[in-house]
């Protein structure tokens, strides 16, 4: 087998982190099945503030819930799915010529709680550790069987400039959130709600290549791939430099955290409910108060940014004029280098470097959200929500991250103690997924993309979640008749 230069094997392992971390590590709140329920509780604060109000339950609770969401179409994970060993699973890095994308978003909520004020009023609150990932790059050719970045370079003689980007923004955020009625008559009721959030930048990483062109020539006989152009530039939050491996863990983190930036963002959403017209108002009963057949909400979700500071082996440069050959590059990037300390001094060697030690914001995943609830019978609903991202609008001088989501629709079956849903799903990069989620009791778990069970070679596409949520399933918001009342089994 032939021995990759460190920047190939650099690269390589890059791509990995980045579209493999969400299944390791934990923005964006996709618990697809319950969004538009009524039961959602303190989980739909993240999805639409208002939505807390029209809850039957005095409170709720989720203790823990983690969700992992991701999407590719640069890698392969063959022979494996979550109903056999990972030990035969395989990866890799799909051939051909063509644009390369890779998304991830992942969250672990931490006792996000939810209280009602009565009928018309709820406050929910809690803690989150978010992020959210993504690379792009314009289109090149690969094989497998690139060895450098000579070979990388002969291969791609007929792409034109080369442009690549990736950003990375994980943070731990605290939030409170209030809803409230601010108008009804007969038959409709408007929730509204606002979220404030306080973050602290855990981990932010930005990376890009721009314009990078090249050129053919011939030395002695031999034909040289030039690089003549371009930029480019890689930072990561400061926060990085504070861990030593001299020290115990439990310092380095408590270190680590210390370094971390400040910084804000903010959900609001207005939430509008239709009663047919031959009911009488919304009825006394306390359950059949939270009725609807029509959930009709919009939400600004994620509003804000992440505060990063660069790390000091952070830099940025630019090809000169008189051009590097890929001969040239893997010389100085051998297989000698081995960290990006080492990696700086090599590529210093060839070309002028600057620090990016300076401040940067990672636009968070700000989005608007369409969603639609339907009543259709008996514990029968369908939902429908449309995804669009905003934080793209701040423009590419800026750095930003943005959300998977772009279409779902989701039929489900639910009652207080069970459910079961089926979401639909198209990403904002045309994949299509069907997935599956379960309720029981206070349990909630579901797969973004059942092919992650059914198929051996789907698992670089999908994800899951599983959260626990405490609810007091013989209680109803603001009720008259106390512990006394009687609930349905189900």
């Amino acid at each position: 087998m032939k021995k990759d230069t460190a920047l190939v094997n650099l690269a390589r392992y890059y791509i990995a982190m980045v579209l493999c971390s969400a299944s390791v590590h934990a923005y964006c709140q996709d618990y697809h099945a319950i969004q538009g329920s009524n039961h959602a509780g303190a989980l739909g604060v993240h999805n639409n503030p208002a939505s807390i109000v029209n809850t039957p339950y005095p409170w709720d609770l989720t203790l823990a819930g983690i969700q992992a969401k991701y999407q590719t179409n640069a890698v392969k994970v063959i022979d494996y799915s979550l109903v056999t060993s990972v030990l035969n699973s395989k990866f890799m890095v799909l051939n051909g010529q063509f644009k390369r994308f890779g998304d991830e978003q992942a969250n672990l909520n931490l006792l996000n709680g939810r209280i009602a004020l009565g009928r018309r009023r709820a406050i929910a609150f809690g803690a989150n550790l978010r992020s959210a990932s993504n690379v792009r790059t314009e289109e090149y050719n690969y094989i497998d069987s690139i060895d450098n970045i000579n070979q990388f370079l002969a291969l791609n003689t007929q792409t034109g400039p080369f442009d690549a980007r990736f950003r990375s923004s994980s943070l731990f955020e605290l939030y409170l959130a209030y809803a409230q009625t601010v108008w009804e008559n007969t038959n409709y009721r408007l929730n509204g709600g606002l979220t404030v959030k306080i973050n602290r930048g855990v981990s932010g990483v930005r990376a890009e290549v721009n314009n990078i062109r090249h050129r053919t020539t011939v030395v002695n006989d031999q034909t040289e791939y030039v690089l003549n152009g371009g930029s480019f530039a890689y930072a990561y939050s400061s926060n990085f430099d504070k861990w030593d491996n001299s020290r115990d863990n439990n310092s380095n983190l408590k270190e680590f955290l210390k370094a971390t930036r400040t910084a804000f963002s903010f959900d609001a959403g207005l939430e509008l409910l239709i009663r047919p017209e031959d009911v009488p108002g919304f009825m006394a009963d306390e359950e059949a108060y939270y009725d609807y057949d029509w959930k009709i909400s919009a939400s600004l979700i994620d509003f804000g940014w992440g505060q990063y500071r660069g790390g000091v082996e952070s830099r940025k440069g630019s090809i000169p004029a008189s051009g590097i050959t890929g001969s040239e590059l893997d010389a100085a990037i051998d297989s000698t280098v081995k960290n990006l300390p080492q990696f700086n001094d090599s590529l210093g060697g060839l070309l002028h470097l600057e620090g990016l030690a300076n401040n940067f914001k990672i636009i968070s995943p700000a989005r608007l959200v369409l969603n639609v609830d339907r009543y259709l019978a008996g514990a029968w609903f369908v939902n429908a929500e449309l995804s669009i991202n905003i934080s793209p609008w701040a423009g590419d001088k800026r750095l930003y991250v943005r959300n998977m989501n772009l279409l779902r629709l989701t039929p489900r079956w639910e009652t207080r103690k069970l459910g079961v849903y089926m979401p639909i799903q198209v990403s904002n990069q045309g994949k299509f997924w069907i997935g599956a989620g379960f309720k029981a009791g206070p349990l909630l778990l579901g797969f973004h993309n059942l092919g992650n069970i059914f198929s051996k070679n789907k698992m670089a596409n999908g994800g899951g979640y599983i959260a626990l949520t405490l609810r007091p399933m013989n209680k109803v918001t603001a009720s008259t008749r106390g512990n006394s009342l009687d609930c349905p089994p189900l």
